[in-house]
């Protein structure tokens, strides 16, 4: 096979950089103030696509850690995720910010649950309880903030990155309370386009909750081979 029909994922990290902060710098210098976490959103999304393709695809090695070690992955992430948060407290887009938090941070978990070592003192089930009072918590924060919308795409979002770090960090859940999640996260989804559409006349609000948590569900339906604890 030539060298121009080889595919050449380990390319894929570095070119999702070079289009991130392309596209994030141009955006911050000369977008307006308003669009800025919207822009690092975008750039975000370019980084960790590009690099998802380069790490699923790559055949140089067994796993991508000897080039992105997931400990460093993580705490990048972290920082970029506290920063993007205090950012959207600073300019007054509190739920925005919350929101783009999330995207910096739930990729490079997801990839140190897989690849990296147990560092969470907390075990997976606990981890899922933990985050699903999270979800809760930024949901009401959105109606306080008046912005249901967001809150409801947020807890979503922080649902299902539990959902999955619990799939890589624990056990397979006996069948009764996987059952149990299921029926309470489609359940949920029918009240919600239901009490929104119906009662709260806010249709948008009450799609967005019950498409956030029907994702919720699908996975947990779909699933993913749970590799045990680490």
């Amino acid at each position: 096979m030539s060298r121009r029909d080889r595919r050449v994922p380990e390319a894929a990290p570095l070119l999702g950089v070079v289009l991130a902060f392309g596209v994030g710098g141009f955006g911050l210098l000369f977008g307006p103030p308003g669009s800025r976490l919207a822009v690092v959103a975008l750039a975000l999304a370019l980084l960790y696509g590009f690099t998802a393709y380069g790490v699923v695809r790559s055949r140089a090695t067994p796993d991508a850690t000897p080039a992105i070690p997931p400990d460093a992955a993580l705490v990048g992430g972290a920082l970029v995720a506290a920063s993007v948060a205090v950012a959207g407290v600073v300019v007054g887009q509190l739920m925005i910010g919350l929101l783009v938090a999330v995207e910096a941070v739930a990729p490079p978990a997801a990839y140190h649950a897989r690849y990296g070592e147990r560092r969470n003192p907390l075990t997976p089930n606990r981890t899922f309880g933990v985050a699903v009072a999270a979800a809760l918590l930024v949901a009401v924060a959105g109606v306080v903030l008046e912005a249901p919308a967001l809150g409801a795409v947020n807890g979503g979002v922080v649902l299902l990155a539990a959902a999955d770090y619990r799939d890589a960090r624990g056990d397979p859940l006996p069948a009764l309370a996987e059952y149990t999640l299921v029926a309470a996260t489609l359940g949920g989804s029918a009240l919600a386009v239901l009490y929104f559409g119906v009662v709260a006349d806010r249709r948008t609000v009450g799609l967005l909750a019950g498409a956030a948590l029907l994702a919720v569900g699908a996975y947990l339906v779909l699933g993913r081979e749970r590799s045990g604890v680490r």
